[in-house]
Parts: C-alpha cells; sequence; structure tokens
C-alpha cells in the first residue's frame, strides 16, 4: 500500500543477531528501503499499473487481464496537455479512459477529473467503466462517495460523469478533462468555451469522437481550424485486432449498414459522414423496375404523415416482392382533420396490411378519431432519425424502387439538419422503411 504523499514509512532495521551473522544483510535492507522511498515518490506509470493488477469486462470474453492494443498503450504513454483521439466505435478507448482516470485519482491527490458525454446514459456508462476498473484491483482505494455521476476518493481526488449541456464543466474547479463522442455533443462550443481556458498548467484535456461531418467544433479541431495545437491519434477500425482479425467482419457489417453509417462509425471519414443523406446514384436506381401494382406484393405497410393546415400529408404504401419494397400508392394533400381521417380508413379497407400514423401531437388528434385500427409512430429524436437511416439502408442495398417526382425530389434535397426542408414525403417513406426492417436480422441502426 504506498503511504500518504510525504509520509514514509520506516519498517524497523534487521536484528542485530541477523546484522553479526550476516553483514551484507544491513545494506540490502537500505537499498530496499531506498527503492521503496522511490516508489513512493514515483508510482508506476498507468501503463505498468494496467498491466499488473487491472482486468476489464468486454461484452464478447467477460472479465479478462488489460492487454494494451498498440494504440491504447500510445494514448496511455502520452503525457501532452491536449490530446485530440479520431476512433471508429468500440475499439476499447472508454477502457482506456476510465483506466487512466482511476489511476491518475488513487496516485495524485486532490485531482479534480470531470467527463461529459452526449447522453446522460452515456455519461453513467463511463463511470461504471471506472467501476470496473476499481473493482479489479488488488488493493482497493477508499471511497468516501459512490453514485451513478461521481466518484470521490479518500485522498481528495474525484471523478465526475455529466451530460452534456450548456452549464457542463462550469462551476467544477477540474483538472483533467475527457470530452466524449464530441463530435455529437449539444452545445459543445459552450462546454470547450468553459473548459479550456481554467485548465491548470498541470492539467489535461483530452477530446475524442467518432466522426460526424464537418459542421461542428470537433471537426475544426481534429482539421486545425482552431483550437492550437494539439496531439492527435488516429485509431481506425483496422487497428483494432479484435476486427482486423476477423476476415468475414468488415463485409458482414458493411452489407448490414448504410455507408454513411459505416463511414462514421468505423472509417473515420468526416466527409461520408457528414449531412447529406441520400446518395443521386442511389436515388437514380430506385426508378428502375418499378412496379407499382400492389396485387403482386407478399405484403404491404402503410404510414402516414399527418400536416398542419399549411403543411401537407402524406400517405405511402410500400409493398415488397422478394427482397424490395415498391412503392404502391402515393398521396400528397392538403386538408382538415375529418378529411384526412376518410382518407385514411379509406385506404386501410381497401388495402390489406399494417397502418402507420405520425404520433407527433398534429397526428393525435387524426388517431383518435378514426374508426379503422392504426399503429401510432411516436416522433423523437432518436426514432426520427432511424426511420430515415432504415430509408437510407433501403435506397444504398437498392431494395427501394418508386416513381414519384415529389418523393424524388424531397429525397434529393434532404439533409440531417431538415429543420427548413421540406420533408413530409421523406418522412412518410422513413415511416415506411423502418417498419419494413425492424426485427431483420443483421440489419443495423445508429444514432
Amino acid at each position: 500500500m504506498l503511504a500518504a504523499e510525504g509520509v514514509r514509512l520506516m519498517p524497523k532495521p534487521p536484528p542485530a543477531a541477523v546484522l553479526d551473522a550476516l553483514p551484507w544483510a544491513l545494506a540490502d535492507w537500505e537499498a530496499q528501503q531506498r527503492r521503496d522511498a522511490q516508489r513512493v515518490a514515483s508510482p508506476p506509470s498507468v501503463i505498468e499499473w494496467a498491466k499488473q493488477t487491472v482486468t476489464v469486462v468486454t461484452p464478447w470474453a467477460g472479465r479478462i487481464p488489460f492487454e494494451p492494443y498498440t494504440y491504447q498503450t500510445a494514448y496511455l504513454e502520452d503525457h501532452a496537455p491536449r490530446r485530440l483521439i479520431l476512433k471508429a466505435r468500440q475499439v476499447g478507448m472508454s477502457n482506456a479512459i476510465a483506466i487512466e482516470a482511476i489511476h491518475k485519482a488513487i496516485t495524485r491527490d486532490n485531482r479534480m477529473i470531470l467527463m461529459v458525454s452526449r447522453t446522460g446514459q452515456l455519461a453513467q456508462q463511463l463511470i461504471t467503466y471506472c467501476r470496473h476498473t476499481i473493482a479489479s484491483l488488488r488493493e482497493m482505494p477508499t471511497l468516501v462517495r459512490e453514485n451513478l455521476s461521481e466518484l470521490e476518493f479518500a485522498n481528495g481526488s474525484r471523478i465526475l460523469s455529466l451530460s452534456a449541456s450548456p452549464s457542463a464543466g462550469r462551476g467544477f474547479p477540474a483538472t483533467d478533462v475527457y470530452l466524449d463522442e464530441f463530435a455529437f455533443a449539444e452545445y459543445a462550443d459552450l462546454i470547450y468555451q468553459a473548459i479550456a481556458p481554467t485548465l491548470p498548467a498541470n492539467g489535461q484535456l483530452t477530446v475524442l469522437s467518432t466522426a460526424n461531418g464537418r459542421n461542428n467544433l470537433y471537426f475544426r479541431l481534429w482539421s486545425g481550424l482552431e483550437g492550437g495545437e494539439w496531439s492527435r491519434h488516429e485509431i481506425h477500425w483496422s487497428h483494432c485486432p479484435r476486427y482486423a482479425d476477423d476476415p468475414t467482419w468488415e463485409a458482414n457489417t458493411r452489407a448490414n449498414m448504410t455507408r454513411q453509417a459505416f463511414a462514421q462509425e468505423f472509417d473515420l471519414d468526416f466527409i461520408t459522414s457528414g449531412d447529406a443523406v441520400f446518395d443521386p446514384a442511389d436515388l437514380a436506381r430506385c426508378k428502375l423496375e418499378w412496379v407499382a401494382d400492389w396485387r403482386s406484393c407478399e405484403r404491404l405497410i402503410t404510414a402516414w404523415d399527418i400536416g398542419r393546415r399549411q403543411d401537407h400529408t402524406v400517405g405511402i404504401t410500400l409493398g415488397l416482392r422478394g427482397e424490395t419494397w415498391h412503392v404502391v400508392e402515393y398521396a400528397r394533400f392538403m386538408a382538415p382533420y375529418p378529411v384526412i381521417q376518410s382518407k385514411i380508413e379509406e385506404r386501410s379497407k381497401r388495402l390489406p396490411g399494417t397502418v402507420h400514423v405520425e404520433s407527433n401531437g398534429v397526428g393525435d388528434p387524426v388517431i383518435e378519431n378514426l374508426s379503422v385500427s392504426v399503429e401510432p409512430f411516436v416522433t423523437t429524436a432518436k426514432t426520427k432519425t432511424q426511420a430515415i437511416q432504415a430509408l437510407q439502408l433501403l435506397v444504398q442495398q437498392g431494395k427501394f424502387k418508386h416513381g414519384e417526382e415529389q418523393l424524388d425530389r424531397e429525397m434529393g434535397l434532404y439533409e440531417w439538419d431538415d429543420k427548413d426542408i421540406m420533408q413530409d414525403s421523406v418522412m412518410s417513406a422513413a415511416i415506411a422503411a423502418y417498419q419494413a426492417i425492424e426485427g431483420q436480422p443483421g440489419q443495423v441502426l445508429f444514432l
């Protein structure tokens, strides 16, 4: 057990009888004390400490000894005051962060460590990684406070893990800061402005993320457009032995993800992971071999996007032939709620299959007054993104066919930041696409 800083525990020298019998024993004892004193003054490096004491919990093998990958070692040996990490998904960097944070907390008194993640769930997950690290140690450090967002140690060090918010980082005198998945963080500019100028001279700022296009602070930092000097670490999926050693992993994963999702999650691609959702070449393929007759379809799915008074309502029915979905009915119109209800009811009675109506406040009164059974699609930021990704996946795989000019026009202009973009046809098609692939094995949707 290491002594507290500034205190050296001096064991008694060997008994006189031992010294008389073994004259060299005193010299050996004194040498050992010098080594012990040096150990107290200079605790083991994080790599040495981790290899000797730490185990990590993995989803594929349970708890195993920590044997760092080459890029984890490079990161943990990097003591630069500012570090940028551009990484693929699930390459073990959360474990590396937790190990480093715990090492700092238990080997240095009064270390104030702040972690900021894009969501509360991810913030709690980082604390969980820290707990896993502590649980693996031979000598457990004394904790005086432990909850879902904080660990406080008896030596005065603290680890605080928060979700991104305008106030994250304010009022906490951090010596070390980790900004996780920063390309996706809301209020990234406010968080960075609050934290970066307040770090002490001996502090360390680490910013890490997967790629998320170029319209964010993380890209500007990585590309050198602002932020000054950084130590940079680039971790492609092929650098991770767990992926690289599997000859089927890349092909299988690419087949079940959109190009944009793979570029974002694994390829470190700022361009492909950007705002444009649909590729023009893919949209052109949508018009080839389109068949509008619903009678030859194996399955039908109808989705309605309900418009407000000045917005269009759109109803799209997809029909499945083999592995391909065809738009077999399309309607776009502006009308009061009673007319919208009657059109939904008419198509529901005429066509078999499931009917899904967007439940977004506007659609709820329509759903309540329908005389036919429908399934509400509750629109949140998460479900909307997943629905758009489902449509994107079908389009890229050549499994979405239609001949509607308005839908083609909207898909060609659609971007992830769709606040000022006409999107009613895209949203209707996306809800139907989401239902089409939901539950299919191997299909992967990321946020």
